[in-house]
C-alpha cells in the first residue's frame, strides 16, 4: 500500500480495533477464521491471513448498529475535517475491490501488472513495485485493489492458490457469477480454507483438497 494511503488508514485501524471496539475485533476474528480456516503463529501464511482479516474487517464487514464497515463509518464521522487531498484518498480507500484474480500479463518491462477479476472478467492495471517480482503470469490469487492516481494498487493481504486448480476455481465462480456479493465472499473464504488445508496436508494430491465435502 502506498504511504499516503497507509497514513490515512492508520487512524481508522486505531479507532476501530481498540477501546470500545476491542471486543468487536475479537468477534470478527472468530467469524472470519471460522470461514477461512484457523491459522497459528507458526503457519507459513499467518501474516498474510492476518492482513486479509484486517482488510476484510476494515473494508467489508459492517459494524453493528451502523451498517457500514469501519472505513466508511470513519469517513462519515470525520468528513468535515478532511482537506481536499484527504477526501480523495479516503474515497479511493472506500472504493476498494476484493476478489479472486488471475495475472493476465505484465506491461512492457514488467512495470505494471494486468490482472483479471475472475467474477466480473474486467481487467485492471495494477502498479506496485514492491510486489511485481513475486508474481508470475497465470497466478490465481485472492487480493484487494483500490484506485489511486489513475491506476490500481494492492492492499496488504493475498492468498495465492495452486495454479493447477485454476479450472476448478473458475468453474465454481461461473456457477455464482451473477449471484450477490455475499455468495462471492463465501466462495472466496471457502477457497482460502482449502489453501490452508493444502499447506497442512502437502502429501495429499491437491485435487483431493480443492473439492467440497473433502475428507481433509
Amino acid at each position: 500500500m502506498t504511504d499516503p494511503m497507509q497514513i490515512r488508514l492508520e487512524p481508522v485501524i486505531r479507532d476501530f480495533t481498540t477501546g470500545d471496539y476491542y471486543a468487536e475485533v475479537f468477534k470478527a476474528k472468530q467469524e472470519f477464521f471460522e470461514r477461512a480456516g484457523t491459522v497459528y503463529e507458526d503457519d507459513a501464511e499467518f501474516e498474510q491471513r492476518m492482513n486479509l482479516f484486517m482488510d476484510w474487517y476494515l473494508f467489508d464487514r459492517d459494524l453493528p448498529g451502523v451498517d457500514l464497515p469501519p472505513i466508511r463509518y470513519y469517513i462519515r464521522q470525520h468528513q468535515t475535517e478532511f482537506n481536499d487531498e484527504d477526501k480523495g484518498l479516503y474515497q479511493d480507500l472506500a472504493s476498494s475491490l476484493h476478489s479472486l484474480f488471475v495475472l493476465h500479463r505484465f506491461t512492457w518491462f514488467k512495470k505494471d501488472l494486468i490482472i483479471v477479476d475472475l467474477f466480473s472478467r474486467k481487467k485492471y492495471t495494477v502498479v506496485d513495485p514492491r510486489l511485481k517480482h513475486a508474481f508470475s503470469k497465470g497466478d490465481v490469487f485472492e487480493g484487494r485493489i483500490f484506485p489511486h492516481g489513475g491506476k490500481w494498487h494492492f492492499a496488504q493481504g493475498f492468498c495465492f492458490h495452486p495454479v493447477e486448480m485454476k479450472s476448478f476455481i473458475t468453474s465454481e465462480i461461473k456457477k455464482i457469477r451473477f449471484q450477490d456479493r455475499s455468495r462471492h465472499m463465501k466462495l472466496i473464504l471457502q477457497l482460502a480454507q482449502m489453501k490452508l488445508k493444502h499447506h497442512r496436508f502437502a502429501h495429499i494430491d491437491v485435487k483431493h483438497i480443492y473439492e467440497f465435502n473433502s475428507k481433509f
